[in-house]
């Protein structure tokens, strides 16, 4: 009697836990989300061994340790699962996989690049999961249609916008571009030529290159012709190294030509390669510490008393990231990620350290300006509206700034 009171039992445990197991990974991971019992997991894939240089990992888990000492999300922990994609689109789409088969994750921060966090959006997206890229600045990552992914820094087209809009405050008119054949590149260069053409701005000449091979001599032909055309500026849409070595090339061969650059530039490879030849190059970033907005000296003062040493932009991408995904949660008070990635959607201007947070039906985030860094004595250092340049002359030899100068 006893015997047959209990198989009953456990065959109808048995079929609730197959229930359970069945379903698309999107519809398991709602029901988990669902019933809040566990800690709330957030994906992050990054290179992790591949760019060390970079803090985003640091920027990440402040935020996670600030978020849990306030009391979690909605009363349960937040915990980081990592991935190391290896700068690799093959890498991206096993650790998207891996991320999508795991029911407790219902968000990921990632990637770095755009042609891995692109491919890996379709996968995040199949999954159920909100994605977050931090740092992918291509159109395509959002041209998909996904309801629930999400880009946290400026497009290359807004980029490429801004710059020449900058170009055009300073007064210069007669601008070239030289422009690596990439995706990032093209786009980069396409966006600031746009723009110039509403600006009155001339482009006198576009060029690109390869960026395979490059060495000092292979920019040679160019600089020496682009130094007999009157220019105002050079606008620069390189990564590194190849970036850099235009920029050696150019002040090894007389040009001295004040050069504006992409965000790709903004990177230690560029004082590494070009040395004092960087000096004046002026490079659009989502942050850098000495920006005087409240939450940026908030972020850098708590920072550096955790670490020790100044965050970087990698640190304050990885820092709103978290935070913005855990604002989100607090306002839907929900995880399941349908929620989530509606919440975020209506946000509008939430203020985080590399800029305000108000996200359009695309999942592009809108209105973020972008910080200006101009190189001096081997570092980036902070452009404020105050020190941009006020005069500009017809070939300047020189960037005068309020009070100081910085030769190209």
């Amino acid at each position: 009697m006893r015997k047959t009171t209990i198989i009953p039992r456990l065959l109808a445990l048995a079929a609730a836990l197959t229930a359970c197991s069945e379903g698309t990974p999107a519809d398991r991971r709602v029901e988990q989300a669902r019933r809040a019992d566990q800690d709330v997991v957030i994906g992050v894939a990054w290179p992790w061994a591949a760019r060390k240089e970079m803090r985003f990992g640091d920027g990440i888990d402040m935020a996670v340790a600030e978020v849990n000492a306030t009391g979690g999300v909605n009363g349960r922990p937040l915990r980081i699962v990592r991935g190391d994609d290896r700068e690799s689109a093959d890498e991206g789409r096993i650790i998207a996989q891996q991320f999508g088969a795991d029911p407790s994750m219902v968000a990921v921060i990632g990637h770095l690049q755009s042609f891995v966090s692109v491919p890996a959006a379709a996968i995040y997206d199949h999954g159920g999961l909100v994605m977050l890229a931090p740092a992918a600045t291509d159109p395509a990552l959002t041209a998909q249609g996904y309801p629930r992914v999400f880009r946290g820094t400026f497009t290359d087209k807004a980029s490429g916008r801004q710059m020449a809009e900058y170009a055009a405050r300073l007064g210069y008119r007669r601008v070239a571009i030289e422009y690596v054949r990439s995706a990032y590149g093209r786009a980069l260069a396409n966006a600031f030529e746009e723009a110039a053409a509403d600006l009155k701005l001339t482009i006198v000449t576009r060029q690109s290159y390869g960026a395979e091979a490059v060495t000092l001599d292979t920019f040679e032909p160019v600089v020496r012709d682009w130094a007999t055309l009157d220019l105002d500026a050079i606008f620069l849409a390189g990564e590194v190294p190849s970036g850099a070595w235009f920029v050696r090339a150019a002040r090894k061969h007389g040009l001295t030509t004040p050069i504006l650059a992409g965000d790709a530039l903004g990177s230690p490879a560029l004082l590494e390669i070009a040395g004092d030849a960087a000096n004046g190059t002026v490079v659009p970033s989502v942050f850098h510490p000495d920006e005087p907005r409240a939450e940026v000296q908030r972020f850098t003062s708590a920072f550096r008393q955790r670490y020790g040493a100044a965050p970087d932009a990698g640190s304050a991408l990885g820092y709103d990231a978290v935070q913005v995904l855990v604002a989100a949660m607090r306002q839907a008070r929900s995880t399941i990620p349908d929620s989530v990635g509606a919440t975020l959607h209506a946000l509008r201007d939430w203020r985080g350290v590399t800029g305000p947070f108000t996200f359009d039906a695309a999942g592009d985030v809108v209105n973020k300006p972008i910080v200006k860094m101009v190189v001096r004595a081997g570092r980036f250092e902070y452009l404020p509206e105050e020190a941009r340049p006020t005069r500009v002359a017809a070939r300047p030899t020189a960037v005068t700034l309020a009070g100081t100068s910085a030769t190209p």
